[in-house]
């Protein structure tokens, strides 16, 4: 007998009737109400009841909220969550759905907890803020912006055909603009049975060609993509710290970028890149698909320049916002749209370089000066990982270097031109003969000495090596950085490399600069799991989650410095598992935790106030064992970063056999979780006393609880020994 209230979801059907009460029924219990009229009409009616009920079975990215431009220490209270159902066929619906932060929790639109403690997931009693008629729940195609989309007549769909301005006539997705593309560009071939160029166009823009949701009543088709690996990006464009005017940009597998109004729901736009424009039709047909079909697989990073720092976008000011994004496996462009403008985007350019992997590293903007070289005023430039080569989708070691993705990039922000490239080949900037595998991840940039301008870049790749480079300022391109391994922990560089060694780094490089009290020393934390996230049921791998010591906080190192460094080996290091108040010397090279229960770190860490947070995706044994689909089992983990002990307020008298469950916990939600973040909520209005500066929130997905932190968030700056 399970205890509490049970609660069961009615979908109704009116078989060559219609009836209110059946449309009641079904509103009541949080179900749909379908009309059938014939045989074939009643079976397209149970397909899709049995789709709502796969619905429910929801995953999302992390969740996205803007910075509070008003007051940079905190975020805006507003939250918006990305989030899709796995279907077995080529189209996955998808979502964003709005909600709040208060109370130290995510609340739904009524004021009430929006997530579900059981499931990790939202409730089915929960509203979220774009919804009206009958509560979401945690059904993905239920309310947001998916059902904010406007009129198809009335709704901006852009490509770039051609120019720069995207919102030109000449670059419209419209039947009335359907001349200027051909048969071609949209996959279509002209076999019997498909659709004209014009009937996929009004398609595309929304209209319900097919009756897909069996009502011929209705002609607008609500539908969004999913957003499987695209973390969506909120820009704050003005409006008033109580009121802010905000768009969200959300990218899906069905190819579009979408511009949200981070108020109403509704689309400002869309845009799909000519090179997807060629999926439509088989997203059109949507067929049964073994394969995940991929369109805009990249998160979008968005790049903001408020000149007079008063919290409004005005171009008349020089202020301008950009947003980037690769394609991650949807291919190996990358795309930079100037949206200073929120309703007309502009193309500042595209990239397809012919060393890319498939896009899968994130872009990092940041600035560097390099001498002789064009660059724009800002002397801003963006940082990319070489990217993912498929070979790796095969659960061997590869025995040959892998074809594409060995290198590090830099382009200019502005114009997209390669400034620089790292990589293992003569025509490289930077020669690198160990650079032999692919480094799909985002590069980790940052900036020492608080001059504006990067010093230093640490990179992960797919052979288990760490590295790191120095930024050298104001020198030519030859003599712009140093670089090379300081850590290799996988089965790169053995000679008989074993299925157990074969560590992959799905990983970003997760950086902290820790002051040792006790020893006396400062070095900068280099914190990164294992796990072959290709294949989460892999089980041969014995992962592990590293925190490295790089000693030279402020040095640079030249080139001949890094040909002779003391690479760190996975026997360098310290196991902190099984232990408590382990003592990592000044000789040691920094601790490992080796994770039990076949499991995997597929997600980053995130380090917070000395304290390292990071999740571990345990498989479904059984499901592995079958090749089929499970959620496994998320397990958090919180660990001190100095030597990996638990986070726990009876330290001394823990047993040690003990410290590894109090380093842990299980999370609610299944599937592979995404990183942990920390959100810093902005004071409600009218507060008074410490409701004016409330304490930080840590969140898994929505699953959330507190990290601990209870000291008012401030401006801080990089401090460096003897400058003062």
């Amino acid at each position: 007998v399970m205890e509490g209230d049970q609660h069961v979801t009615t979908h109704t059907i009116g078989f060559a009737i219609d009836l209110p009460i059946l449309d009641e029924t079904a509103s009541a219990s949080g179900g749909e109400y379908f009309q059938a009229n014939d045989v074939e009409s009643l079976t397209k009616t149970l397909l899709e009841i049995i789709a709502n009920i796969n619905d429910r079975t929801l995953t999302f990215t992390a969740p996205a909220a803007a910075v509070n431009t008003f007051n940079r220490t905190q975020n805006l209270n507003d939250l918006y969550v990305a989030t899709f159902g796995a279907r077995a066929k080529v189209h996955w619906p998808g979502n964003i759905k709005k909600y709040r932060i208060a109370n130290g929790q995510i609340v739904d639109k009524d004021g009430d907890p929006a997530v579900d403690p059981d499931t990790g997931f939202f409730s089915d009693e929960s509203w979220s803020y774009w919804t009206s008629g009958s509560n979401d729940g945690n059904r993905v195609r239920a309310g947001g912006a998916a059902n904010e989309i406007p009129d198809p007549a009335d709704r901006k769909l852009f490509t770039n055909r051609s120019g720069t301005n995207l919102s030109a006539a000449t670059n419209a997705l419209s039947e009335s603009n359907a001349d200027s593309f051909t048969n071609a560009d949209f996959g279509l071939s002209g076999a019997t049975g498909e659709p004209s160029k014009e009937k996929l166009i009004r398609w595309a823009r929304g209209v319900d060609e097919l009756d897909e949701d069996n009502n011929p009543s209705t002609t607008i088709r609500y539908a969004m993509g999913d957003p499987l690996h695209s973390q969506p990006a909120v820009v704050s464009y003005g409006g008033t710290p109580t009121e802010p005017e905000t768009v969200i940009f959300s990218a899906t597998n069905d190819g579009y970028l979408h511009a949200i109004d981070g108020d109403t729901g509704e689309e400002l736009w869309s845009f799909i890149p000519m090179q997807l424009l060629s999926n439509l039709t088989r997203l059109y047909f949507n067929p049964n698909s073994r394969y995940k079909q991929y369109g805009i697989d990249g998160s979008i990073v968005p790049v903001v320049k408020d000149v007079d720092k008063d919290g409004v976008i005005e171009s008349s000011d020089g202020d301008f916002v950009y947003i980037l994004f690769g394609m991650r496996r949807g291919g190996s462009s990358y795309y930079a749209l100037d949206v200073t403008d929120k309703d007309a985007p502009d193309m500042l350019w595209t990239v397809s370089l012919p060393e890319l992997g498939e896009s899968w590293s994130t872009p990092t903007v940041t600035r560097m000066k390099i001498e002789s070289v064009t660059q724009n005023a800002e002397n801003a430039v963006v940082v990319i990982g070489g990217g993912y080569d498929t070979v790796h989708d095969t659960s061997t070691h590869p025995a040959a270097d892998d074809g594409v993705g060995t290198g590090v990039h830099i382009l200019d922000l502005v114009t997209g031109e390669r400034l620089w490239r790292a990589g293992p080949d003569s025509g490289a900037d930077l020669q690198l003969t160990d650079m032999t595998r692919a480094l799909p991840n985002r590069v980790r940039v940052v900036d020492l000495s608080g001059d504006g301008y990067a010093d230093r870049m640490y990179a992960s790749d797919m052979g288990g090596q760490i590295w790191r480079f120095d930024v050298f300022n104001d020198s030519a391109v030859a003599d712009l950085i140093t670089g090379g391994v300081i850590a290799r922990l996988g089965a790169e560089g053995a000679s008989t490399p074993t299925a157990a060694d074969t560590r992959r780094f799905y990983n970003t490089p997760d950086l902290s600069v820790i002051t040792d009290k006790v020893q006396q020393r400062r070095y900068i934390a280099v914190s990164i799991g294992s796990g072959y996230r290709a294949h989460p049921f892999d089980l041969s791998a014995t992962d592990r989650f590293y925190s490295l010591r790089d000693p030279d906080v402020f040095g640079k190192l030249q080139q001949s410095d890094y040909d002779a460094y003391s690479i760190i080996e996975d026997d360098d290091l310290v196991e902190v598992s099984g232990s408590k108040e382990t003592v990592i010397t000044a000789s040691d090279s920094g601790w490992k935790f080796t994770v039990p229960d076949n499991q995997k770190i597929l997600s980053d860490s995130l380090t917070f106030n000395d304290e390292i947070f990071f999740v571990a995706f345990s498989p479904d044994s059984d499901a592995a064992a079958n090749c089929s689909a499970g959620v496994g089992t998320n397990v958090l983990y919180r660990m001190k970063v100095i030597n990996g002990d638990p986070v726990v307020s009876n330290l001394e008298a823990l047993d040690p056999a003990d410290a590894d469950d109090a380093r842990r916990e299980t999370l609610q939600q299944g599937g592979i979780a995404p990183s942990p973040a920390i959100v810093f909520p902005s004071p409600e209005e009218d507060c008074t006393g410490h409701a004016c500066s409330p304490n930080p929130i840590a969140c898994v997905g929505v699953e959330c609880f507190s990290p601990g932190f209870t000291n008012n968030p401030v401006r801080t700056l990089w401090t460096q020994d003897g400058i003062e």
